[in-house]
């Protein structure tokens, strides 16, 4: 029975490491009356639904937003405002996070135009009813601002950048009550690109950040996990106009690297050499002297290696790159074009397939999209079975609930080899917040003796 399974498993995850992949583009937004130059596209669970809704900013209408997916199947309600009661003008950037610690996501967003510049705006039930917007601080121009857990307290922070600062605010009670700004440097130009996440691996939260008028990547250490920063530490000072800069472990050394765009030059990345930041040279993604000003990466073929997401502005243009688990990237494989100033990038499993698909937005005044991108293949196991359960999320780094119109007798977890690691005590529901990053599989089992097996995606 073990080598007959070994077998199927082995079988079907030769043809998901082997195939090439194909999105089909399915159009999101279309009131363009109403959303008109969209600078900012990401997703979330606004409702707590488990699937994922999308969240928009735009620029010329002063307006942030967010779309339900209705039936998790990644199809999408119409224009739902979030005013919270304070001033959007010219919002550059949003996010999500639970800013008040009631369990429930917010959002958070950055305005270009008037003060307040950062602000968040509470989630009042959980369900995607806004209100009780929370100015947070001035700061003129602001590009993008990142909740992280920056002092190790267990609530959200706030990374932001403008006024050529970069700063961080302390989230003093939990409650999204913010102390001042603390300045961690005050010598940058004019960029929205920077990171927050453990280069140096020991447990707490730095900043990455690149400067696309000094043409440099640096990144600063929080030193005592406080949010106590130290000086200014270089990785490249051979960049240009850099635009994105993403760290993600490219090689899979454990270690997280670099990633950057860099005109003319195209997409590098830098490697972590030690895991501590010490890094190398740029490594060539893709070459090109078309400007690419947005990046992402995400392990899009399921074969557990990230690869690299790539947006040609001027020529409306989608691509992706292969990494083959070395830090070697294949050739452009075109899956979009003619989507006018393309001006934003981010992945996320819309239709809860167990795919990562991709979700783009144009910042055309006159022809505004927002685009997700369904990943069809490569051929996953579930694709094969009558679908009697769901499970989500998927990927997922720890609980990965299961749906079922009968009730489940068995869930078991299976590695890629098709060696049985463990049988769930929960019969809704399987913790893998112990394993490592990579591809599993789980069968269950109803109370018809009907089974499937489906593939998950441990990040």
């Amino acid at each position: 029975m073990k080598t007959r399974l070994f077998l199927i498993l082995a079988f079907f995850l030769t043809i998901m490491c082997n195939a090439q992949i194909s999105f089909d583009p399915r159009l999101l937004i279309t009131d363009n009356d109403t959303i008109q130059g969209v600078e900012t596209a990401i997703s979330a669970d606004m409702d707590g639904d488990g699937d994922e809704d999308v969240l928009v900013t735009s620029w010329f209408a002063d307006v942030i937003a967010w779309y339900e997916n209705l039936d998790g199947n990644g199809n999408f309600s119409s224009f739902k405002r979030i005013t919270g009661g304070i001033l959007i003008d010219d919002p550059n950037f949003i996010q999500a996070a639970d800013m008040d610690n009631d369990g429930d996501l917010d959002v958070v967003v950055a305005n270009w135009g008037y003060d307040p510049n950062i602000s968040w705006i509470e989630n009042l039930d959980g369900q995607g009813t806004f209100g009780n917007g929370h100015p947070v601080t001035e700061l003129h121009y602001a590009l993008v601002v990142h909740p992280a857990d920056i002092d190790n307290d267990g609530d959200m922070d706030l990374v932001a950048v403008g006024d050529y600062h970069l700063i961080w605010m302390e989230n003093l009670d939990g409650l999204g009550n913010f102390g001042p700004q603390i300045i961690i440097s005050d010598s940058i130009s004019v960029s929205e690109a920077f990171e927050v996440s453990d280069i140096d691996g020991d447990g707490d939260l730095d900043i990455t950040y690149a400067d696309s008028v000094d043409n440099m990547v640096v990144w600063y250490e929080n030193t005592d996990g406080q949010g106590t920063f130290g000086p200014q530490q270089m990785i490249s000072d051979q960049t240009n106009g850099t635009r994105t800069v993403i760290t993600k472990d490219m090689d899979h050394d454990g270690y997280l690297d670099v990633v950057s765009t860099s005109f003319p030059n195209g997409i590098v990345w830098f490697k972590n050499m030690d895991g501590q930041g010490t890094f190398m040279t740029a490594q060539m993604v893709f070459a090109t002297a078309e400007p690419i000003y947005e990046i992402w990466v995400e392990d899009l073929d399921a074969d557990g290696n990230n690869d690299v997401i790539a947006a040609n502005n001027e020529a409306g243009k989608i691509s992706w790159f292969k990494n083959d688990a070395a830090g070697n990237f294949g050739t452009e494989q075109i899956l979009l074009t003619d989507l006018t100033g393309v001006s934003s990038l981010f992945t996320d499993d819309y239709n809860g397939d167990g795919k990562m698909d991709i979700l783009t937005a144009s910042f055309d005044f006159n022809d505004t999209k927002v685009i997700w991108l369904e990943n069809r293949g490569p051929l996953g196991i579930e694709e094969n079975s009558t679908n009697l359960f769901s499970i989500y999320p998927n990927p997922t780094n720890g609980l990965l609930h299961v749906k079922s119109t009968l009730p489940i007798v068995e869930i078991t977890l299976y590695n890629n080899l098709g060696q049985l690691l463990f049988t769930s005590t929960e019969k809704n529901q399987v913790d893998i917040s112990t394993l490592t990053e990579g591809i599993y599989f789980v069968k269950i089992i109803n109370g018809n003796s009907q089974t499937e097996t489906k593939k998950i995606v441990k990040k």
